[in-house]
């Protein structure tokens, strides 16, 4: 699986050529190097992934199938994060993924409260930035960090079939170029 496959090369997820044109499955890139021996460990999935894009002070959402069937994808990606809100939530038969471009003041805090995302029920768990929220006083939350020459903290979803029963897992890794993986834990 790709979490395996980075830990085994020590590498930073940077996905490349994805259109961002619309929420949905696309057909994808990853790094040279990386793409054919990751794919071939993913059963079922034939270069696509579910797939979020971003847009200025705006927000999407996808539902990915759980248990995932047929030609379905097993892989999520989304837009490299700078600033945006991941979320996760587990509906029973799908798990929904939110990628938000939240609007900032001028000195780029949020213009929300933790209220506000309690409108999405309080069982999605988030990845916020560390630079622009206080982490620790949102529940269900983890921050990650954004920072130095490859600025971009990635995130990624995949369906595991190694643990019973098999779900969706979902990886981030800092920016600047950073190899350590850590799990979003939204169950």
């Amino acid at each position: 699986m790709l979490k395996a496959a980075l830990e085994h090369q020590n590498k930073h997820l940077r996905p490349t050529n994805i259109p961002q044109a619309h929420v949905g499955t696309v057909d994808f890139d990853l790094d040279a190097g990386l793409m054919d021996g990751i794919l071939a460990a993913m059963p079922g999935n034939s270069h696509s992934a579910y797939y979020l894009p971003w847009d200025p002070d705006t927000g999407y959402f996808i539902d990915l199938p759980d248990p995932p069937t047929g030609h379905n994808p097993r892989l999520f990606l989304t837009a490299n994060l700078t600033g945006c809100c991941v979320g996760v939530q587990n509906f029973g038969g799908f798990v929904r993924v939110r990628h938000y471009n939240l609007f900032t003041s001028g000195d780029y805090n949020p213009v929300f409260t933790q209220d506000d995302l309690f409108r999405y029920g309080t069982n999605v768990s988030w990845l916020m930035p560390s630079d622009k929220y206080n982490v620790t006083a949102i529940n269900r939350a983890s921050a990650y960090t954004h920072g130095g020459p490859w600025a971009e903290c990635v995130i990624w979803g995949e369906y595991d079939t190694s643990v019973h029963p098999a779900k969706w897992r979902f990886y981030y890794q800092n920016g600047n170029s950073d190899t350590t993986i850590h799990e979003l834990n939204y169950q």
